[in-house]
């Protein structure tokens, strides 16, 4: 990833992302439980995506 992405987009297309398949869920399929099927991978790939930046950071400075 390039130095000046910014994580905030990153966090709120996150939201937008849930808050979409939230509705989803709701008026088309109309199954509230069917929301956590979708939602829970993506909170899943969020955290990995964290720890690899995390260990990233750790590698960067170990390298200085």
């Amino acid at each position: 990833m390039s130095e000046n992405f910014d994580e905030r987009y990153l966090i709120w297309t996150i939201i937008g992302v849930a808050i979409l398949t939230f509705l989803y869920s709701i008026f088309i399929n109309q199954r509230f439980f069917a929301w956590f099927g979708i939602v829970f991978p993506l909170i899943g790939l969020y955290l990995f995506w964290r720890f690899v930046r995390a260990v990233e950071r750790i590698a960067a400075s170990m390298e200085r």
